[in-house]
């Protein structure tokens, strides 16, 4: 018997729901969705046909060397699957927090954001945190260059001071080289005076 996957999927482990159903089934496979609704897709091949699973859900079973398509859902998955689900790592994420202009503070929303920044990094066994400053284009490159880095260095010694491990924490600044609004020199842009934190 042979199982191979198409790349992209998205799918469980295959495990049996009991000692008696293990007798009979030699592997359970479903397609989970994305975080956008969408999903990957799998091949499941038991020698004499090929079977496509490429919608949310969609479940096939091998049963005495044949492949069968099998009816799940939402609630049947996480049943049959929870223990492995709750093991998968969490993916990760991203945030922009903005800062005041020519300064290491950050705009009122953006003190408000970095409560969900710190939970997402919580809820991690494992975590870890890249903080990258940035500038707009007023001010000399020197000057921006180190702006972009105590900006970085704020957020990190704000996650450290609540808890968060030091080791786990990079920093760097790229002053105004990377903006997320292309201005020309000296242009005061508020969606480029951030931070950038990548959470893994």
């Amino acid at each position: 018997m042979r199982v191979p996957f198409a790349s992209r999927a998205v799918l469980a482990t295959a495990l049996c729901f009991s000692l008696s159903a293990c007798a009979s089934r030699q592997a359970l496979f479903a397609v989970l969705p994305n975080p956008d609704g969408g999903s990957g897709a799998i091949m499941v091949d038991d020698g004499q046909k090929t079977m496509t699973l490429d919608q949310p859900w969609a479940a096939s079973q091998i049963m005495k060397g044949s492949a069968e398509p099998l009816t799940m859902d939402e609630g049947q998955v996480q049943q049959i699957f929870g223990t492995a689900l709750a093991a998968r790592p969490i993916a990760p994420n991203h945030f922009r927090l903005y800062f005041k202009n020519d300064s290491n503070t950050m705009t009122p929303d953006s003190e408000q954001q970095y409560k969900s920044v710190f939970d997402d990094i919580k809820q991690r066994p494992v975590y870890e945190v890249e903080v990258v400053g940035h500038t707009d284009t007023t001010g000399d490159l020197k000057h921006n260059q180190e702006l972009s880095l105590t900006r970085a260095g704020t957020i990190r010694d704000k996650l450290v001071h609540d808890g968060l491990d030091p080791k786990s924490i990079s920093t760097a600044g790229r002053g105004p080289l990377d903006p997320r609004v292309k201005t020309g020199p000296d242009v005061s842009e508020p969606l480029n005076r951030r931070v950038e934190i990548t959470v893994r």
